[in-house]
């Protein structure tokens, strides 16, 4: 378990450099401003849970460790205004980024998953977005 979790700290970090100052200005005025989605991941079973359209951050993560199901599940990515997903290589690292559209969150989740063969597990939007 501990190279799979630095793996995932290293493509967290990655992510959150990358993908932080595409998303900052990248949204259009008929976004309903204030909407939320997050996913959620279980590193021990796998399982991921996802929320879209919560009024915070905080609800998003939280409907997102809700429905993941299992007891190691822990937000790994949230978004306003945009899209978010989570891609794990064959080698089981996970990989995860938000963006202003869904192909190109999930073009760079498949990135951040260090390892080949990455696919994407699961995406969601927030408002106009989805």
């Amino acid at each position: 378990m501990g190279p799979i979790r630095s793996t995932i700290t290293r493509a967290a970090v990655v992510t959150l450099l990358t993908a932080g100052a595409s998303i900052m200005g990248a949204t259009p005025a008929s976004a309903a401003p204030g909407t939320w989605a997050a996913i959620a991941v279980s590193v021990q079973t796998g399982n991921v849970g996802w929320s879209y359209e919560q009024p915070s951050g905080g609800a998003a993560a939280s409907a997102a460790v809700d429905g993941c199901d299992a007891r190691d599940c822990q937000e790994v990515v949230r978004v306003t205004n945009g899209c978010a997903a989570v891609a794990q290589a064959s080698n089981r690292a996970w990989g995860w980024a938000y963006a202003a559209s869904r192909a190109e969150a999930e073009r760079e989740a498949k990135r951040s998953a260090p390892g080949k063969g990455a696919r994407v597990i699961a995406y969601t939007c927030t408002g106009a977005y989805r």
